[in-house]
């Protein structure tokens, strides 16, 4: 095999491998900055039972106190029923307006709770320890919401599984031929194809980035991938265009 084809050969695996890499990084991300978002805008709804006017503000401070020392706890928000009746006439004034029929505000007082990222794989328990707390008239949570959080949970971290083990693999494979090739000279122009697939990685990677870029308007969605996983994935493609031709060699 002639020189310029090897060069041009190397140039192509090693942008090959800088596309995949680049594309499950950027998959990995935004997976995790969706999960993110949605898990910082899932919130649990507490509806109290009615009880005694006259101890109302006193069982409100008990119960909030009480929520807020748990360690599942990140955040929590008691929001009365005029509070709720006025977000409605805000959000949706004909159904306001269907309220208002009734007479008085029929609307319970409700504490809005954020549990903390590890309570969410455990939210039955969670919620079954918060109904022993008092006599709640009802519990909320957007379930499709949770299910969301958690799937994208799962998928950012057999990403980054799959990511660590491509490492260890293409590292104990260089590792292995630099061991191998310390009995030998290493093979002529070994570090200029080495650089020849660093470049192919970074081809391999705007391409990447050029196809996924579309997505950048979608605030709730995009985060580029972070730099030291950039910089690792490009020393990685010059090692294995380095790695192929100490095989080569070795071969």
């Amino acid at each position: 095999m002639g020189a310029r084809i090897r060069t041009v050969w190397v140039f192509a695996f090693a942008a090959a491998a800088g596309l995949a890499g680049e594309t499950l990084l950027f998959a990995e991300r935004h997976c995790a900055r969706l999960e993110e978002s949605l898990r910082e805008d899932f919130r649990v709804l507490l509806f109290l039972a009615p009880g005694p006017r006259s101890s109302e503000a006193g069982r409100i401070a008990i119960l909030e106190e009480s929520i807020r020392s748990q360690p599942e706890v990140l955040a929590v928000r008691y929001v009365s029923s005029e509070e709720s009746l006025a977000a409605l006439k805000r959000d949706d004034p004909e159904l306001a307006e269907s309220v208002a029929l009734v007479g008085d505000n029929p609307l319970p007082g409700a504490f809005e709770v954020q549990p903390a990222p590890q309570a969410l794989t455990r939210l039955g328990a969670w919620i079954d320890g918060v109904r022993r707390l008092a006599s709640w008239s009802d519990i909320r949570y957007k379930s499709a919401q949770l299910q969301a959080v958690l799937r994208l949970r799962f998928y950012a971290h057999f990403l980054r599984v799959t990511m660590s083990a491509l490492l260890c693999v293409v590292s104990a494979l260089g590792l292995t031929l630099l061991f191998a090739s310390a009995r030998a000279p290493s093979p002529p122009r070994s570090w200029a194809l080495a650089a020849w697939a660093g470049l192919g990685g970074v081809y391999g990677m705007a391409m990447a980035a050029m196809i996924v870029w579309p997505l950048h308007r979608d605030e709730l969605l995009w985060a580029w991938p972070g730099l030291s996983q950039q910089v690792i994935l490009v020393l990685l493609c010059a090692s294995l265009g380095w790695s192929l031709t100490l095989w080569r060699a070795e071969s």
